[in-house]
C-alpha cells in the first residue's frame, strides 16, 4: 500500500515536471491563447484541461503517437480538423522549427487542438469538451444583511486603437457615515481588452480630478493611496475578517478608477464600460486596511532565454522609514506579464528569511493566486521584503523592458496590509539598485537632492545648464571645448552611476521645459567621446606591450570603424 501510495506522488510529479518540458518541445507551446477565454493563456495543450492533466485533446492524441516530439508530419497535420495545419495553428508555417529555437513568428496563434471558431456550425459538435467558463466569486461575509453595495464603472466608452491605453475616471464614494470596504468583485464589459483594473483613493479636499474617462497614468498627484485591484482570471478579493478599507466621513470619501485596454490588434471598433463593485459595511472591523505595493521598477529582460531573474529589496532602511509600528499582512498577489515564470516575496529580519508571503514556482499571468495569509504575517520596522521575479524570453527576438503593455514586462508584488495607520507610504519599490523611498523621501539621497536637481533654476543646478548652453550645441557638431564640460557635468552626484541612468529616465519621459534641453545638451558629444576613448584605448595598448596580437589589433580596428561609421550616419 506504501509503495503504491509513494509510486502515486512520482507519476504525479513526473506528469507536472512534464508539462513544462511538453512546451518546450513545441513552437509557442507556452504562447497559445485560449479558445473562448480572451486574454487566457491555454496551459496543457495537450489535454482537455487546460491547466494540464486528465484527458488529452485531439493534438495532444497525435503528439503522442509522434513520440512526444514536434515533426514535420505533425506539423502538416491538422489535429482539430478546422483547417488550419498544426503548424499554422502554433506559428510554424513551413514546418522548420526545431527544439530550442525562435518560431517563424508569435503572431495569430491558435489552439490545434480545439476547432475554431469554438461556436461555429462546423467547431461546435467537436468542441463538447471546451469549458468557457470562469471562476466563480466567494465570500460569504457580502451575504450578511448590513452589507451594501456601490458600482462604479465607465460610461460606455470608444477603446483608442493602440495597443496600450491606460484611462481614468473619478467617482464619489458614499459619505453619509463610516464604513469599511469589505469585498470587491470586477464588472466586465468588454473580456476582449480588459486588462486590469486599479482603485486609488484621493484626498478629500482636492477637485478637478478627471470626472468622464481620461488618458492617464498610473495614479496622480491627488489620488495616489492604491487600495483595489483586478487582474485577468481574478473573480474579485474578499478581504480579512478583521480588516476592511475604510471609506466615507472619516475614510477615502472619492476614488479614481483606471482601467488598462490592451488591444493588440489596434481594432477601432471596440468599446467598453466595465468597472468594479465594492461591498461595504456600517459595522466596521478592528483595523483599517491599505494595499502596499513593493518590487522592481526597471527591467532588462535579454532575448532568447530560458531562465533570467530580476529582484528588489524593500531594505531595513526603508521599513524604518515607512513603517511607525509592526504591519500584519492578510492578502498578497504577485504580478508579472506573459515572460514571468516564478515570483517570490519574502521577510527577512536580522539577515534570515522569516517566511515566504508568496511563493510561485507556476506563475501564469492570466492565472493570478490570491495568497490569503491566516493567521496574519507581521511586519516590523526594520525587515526587509525582498521580490524575486523569474522570467522566460526563449521565444523573444529583442530585449523586453518594464513597461505597462502586456508586452512589457513587470516584476511587483501587492500587499494587503493593517493597521493602516502604521504605514506612511503604500509603495516601496527599486529603479535599478536605488531605493525609490530613499530617492523621494531622504533631503539629499546618495548626494543628489533630485527635486532641486530637476529645478534647472535652482541656484545649485543653473550654473550646470548655463555652462553647457555657453558651450555645447545640441542637434548639431560636437565643439571640442564641449568635451571637457560635459566630462566636468558628469561627475555632479545626481549624473552619476545609477542616479545618472534615472535622472535620464525621467528626463526622457519630459517633453516641455529646460530638462529635455539639458539632455540633449550633455549628450551633443556621446558618439565623439565614445569614438577618442577607443582611440586612446589603442594608444595605450600599443604604448604599453610594444605590440599588440593580430587578433587583439583588429577588434580594436573594428571597434573604431564602428564608431567612425555611427558618426557618418
Amino acid at each position: 500500500m506504501a509503495m503504491t501510495f509513494i509510486c502515486l506522488l512520482l507519476l504525479w510529479g513526473s506528469s507536472c515536471f512534464g508539462f513544462k518540458s511538453f512546451q518546450q518541445r513545441i513552437p509557442n507551446g507556452d504562447m497559445v491563447p485560449h479558445s473562448c477565454k480572451p486574454n487566457f493563456l491555454w496551459h496543457g495543450l495537450g489535454h482537455e484541461n487546460e491547466l494540464g492533466g486528465g484527458a488529452r485533446n485531439s493534438f495532444g492524441l497525435d503528439f503522442a503517437a509522434a513520440g512526444l516530439k514536434w515533426t514535420k508530419e505533425l506539423c502538416e497535420k491538422d489535429s482539430d480538423g478546422d483547417g488550419r495545419t498544426n503548424g499554422q495553428e502554433l506559428g510554424d508555417p513551413n514546418c522548420t522549427w526545431k527544439e530550442n529555437s525562435t518560431p517563424e513568428t508569435n503572431q495569430g496563434l491558435s489552439h490545434p487542438g480545439v476547432c475554431e471558431p469554438h461556436d461555429s456550425d462546423l467547431c461546435k459538435p467537436k468542441n463538447t469538451w471546451l469549458n468557457c467558463e470562469l471562476e466563480s466569486f466567494k465570500c460569504d461575509a457580502i451575504k450578511s444583511p448590513e452589507v451594501k453595495n456601490l458600482t462604479i464603472r465607465f460610461p460606455n466608452t470608444s477603446v483608442p486603437n493602440f495597443e496600450t491605453n491606460y484611462f481614468c475616471m473619478t467617482f464619489d464614494l458614499p459619505t453619509d457615515g463610516d464604513y469599511h470596504v469589505i469585498a470587491m468583485t470586477p464588472v466586465i464589459d468588454n473580456v476582449n481588452v480588459m486588462h486590469h483594473i486599479l482603485l486609488f483613493g484621493c484626498d478629500s479636499d482636492k477637485q478637478g480630478e478627471a470626472s468622464g474617462p481620461t488618458a492617464c497614468e498610473m495614479g496622480s498627484v491627488q489620488c495616489n493611496t492604491l487600495f483595489g485591484a483586478w487582474t485577468v482570471g481574478s473573480a474579485g478579493q474578499c478581504l480579512y475578517h478583521e480588516a476592511g478599507i475604510r471609506i466615507g466621513q472619516k475614510g477615502i470619501k472619492r476614488v479614481l478608477m483606471q482601467v488598462h485596454w490592451n488591444n493588440p490588434e489596434m481594432r477601432d471598433d471596440y468599446s467598453d464600460s466595465s468597472g468594479m463593485t465594492l461591498h461595504y459595511t456600517p459595522k466596521l472591523r478592528p483595523n483599517s486596511a491599505v494595499m502596499l505595493m513593493v518590487g522592481q521598477w526597471y527591467l532588462e529582460i535579454p532575448p532568447g532565454r530560458e531562465r533570467h531573474a530580476e529582484s528588489a529589496v524593500c531594505s531595513k532602511e526603508d521599513t524604518h522609514r515607512l513603517l511607525t509600528g509592526p504591519i500584519k499582512i492578510v492578502r498578497a498577489l504577485n504580478h508579472m506579464h506573459y515572460l514571468g515564470r516564478e515570483e517570490s516575496l519574502e521577510i527577512i529580519r536580522n539577515e534570515k528569511r522569516i517566511a515566504y508571503v508568496t511563493n510561485e514556482t507556476t506563475y501564469s499571468y492570466d492565472r493570478p493566486k490570491f495568497v490569503t495569509i491566516s493567521p496574519p504575517l507581521e511586519i516590523q520596522p526594520g525587515d526587509e521584503i525582498k521580490t524575486t521575479c523569474v522570467f522566460k524570453s526563449k521565444n523573444k527576438k529583442k530585449t523586453t523592458f518594464s513597461g505597462r503593455g502586456t508586452s512589457d514586462e513587470m516584476c511587483l508584488g501587492f500587499m494587503v496590509v493593517f493597521p493602516a495607520e502604521n504605514l506612511l507610504s503604500r509603495t516601496c519599490a527599486t529603479w535599478r539598485s536605488l531605493s525609490l523611498t530613499k530617492l523621494y523621501r531622504d533631503l539629499n539621497p546618495y548626494g543628489c537632492n533630485i527635486t532641486n536637481f530637476f529645478n534647472l533654476s535652482h541656484p545649485d543646478t543653473r550654473p550646470l545648464l548655463e555652462k553647457l548652453e555657453n558651450n555645447c550645441k545640441p542637434f548639431s557638431i560636437c565643439l571640442e571645448e564641449c568635451k571637457e564640460v560635459v566630462k566636468e557635468v558628469r561627475k555632479h552626484p545626481c549624473l552619476s552611476g545609477d542616479v545618472g541612468k534615472y535622472i535620464v529616465h525621467r528626463a526622457a519621459q519630459m517633453f516641455n521645459g529646460d530638462f529635455p534641453r539639458f539632455l540633449s545638451l550633455l549628450q551633443s558629444c556621446d558618439v565623439e567621446m565614445l569614438k577618442d576613448k577607443q582611440v586612446q584605448r589603442l594608444t595605450n595598448n600599443n604604448e604599453s606591450s610594444g605590440s599588440v596580437s593580430p587578433r587583439r589589433h583588429l577588434e580594436l580596428i573594428v571597434s573604431f570603424l564602428c564608431v567612425t561609421l555611427i558618426l557618418l550616419i
